[in-house]
């Protein structure tokens, strides 16, 4: 908008997954999911459930293409992430109001909607049955493969793969990776430019590499406002700035 101070210049980019759809089945059908050496501005959250009898009932529902109603998720036990936490709350949140008439966490069964310690023991909760469905960024399951299996201290020990027991019910907007941003009162169009193209050719070498590591970012691409449109939802439904 006009009034705004600052502008969107560059989105950091990071290597993307095999799969990119909004479709959960997409996700499901097409397991594990990978890493791929394409670079992308974004990545989702994902509403994954376990093997808990309930998981189970809601991935059958969604893989055989029938659309989940409210009704369904009352009796469902979620592990959610903090409310500040973008693929752990706000995003789930955002994909509640969506599908289901403007309804959030807070229309749940209060004993139904338990906020985890971390990613870790929202998967472990999984794991145990303690939750049926749990808020996830999307390569969660990957970070936890080997844990799932794992008898060792702080493992999981199940029996079958993180990718045999665990499907996705729901997938969010995309959720844009940081950005640069310029001030439009101290940076005309020109050094606009020349700041994009600088940060461009310093991810584009071995030493710009390691410098931009420290952010977890491996690149930079030209950012569209647009693109931030959904997180401007979001921090409105926090109440942030």
């Amino acid at each position: 908008s006009g009034n705004q101070i600052l502008d969107v210049a560059l989105t950091a980019t990071r290597a993307g997954l095999s799969v990119e759809s909004e479709d959960p089945i997409e996700w499901n059908n097409n397991e594990p999911i990978v890493g791929v050496d394409e670079q992308v501005t974004f990545y989702r959250g994902l509403l994954i459930v376990g093997p808990s009898e309930k998981g189970q009932e809601l991935a059958a529902k969604v893989n055989d293409g029938i659309a989940l109603t409210w009704e369904d998720l009352q009796d469902a036990v979620f592990c959610v992430r903090s409310a500040t936490s973008s693929s752990g709350y706000i995003y789930p949140t955002l994909w509640l109001m969506e599908n289901f008439d403007g309804k959030t966490f807070a229309d749940l069964p209060s004993e139904n909607v338990i906020q985890t310690s971390g990613y870790g023991a929202s998967m472990s909760s999984l794991a145990a049955g303690t939750c049926d469905v749990g808020t996830f960024y999307a390569d969660a399951r990957r970070t936890y493969e080997s844990a799932w299996q794992s008898t060792d201290d702080g493992g999981y020990g199940m029996t079958n793969t993180i990718w045999e027991d665990t499907d996705v019910i729901g997938v969010t907007d995309r959720i844009y990776n940081d950005t640069i941003a310029v001030s439009n009162e101290l940076v005309d169009a020109d050094l606009k430019a020349a700041i994009q193209q600088a940060f461009i050719n310093i991810a584009s070498t071995e030493a710009g590499q390691e410098v931009i590591a420290i952010y977890s970012h491996e690149g930079y691409q030209i950012a569209q406002d647009s693109d931030y449109d959904k997180e401007r939802e979001a921090q409105n439904l926090i109440g942030g700035e």
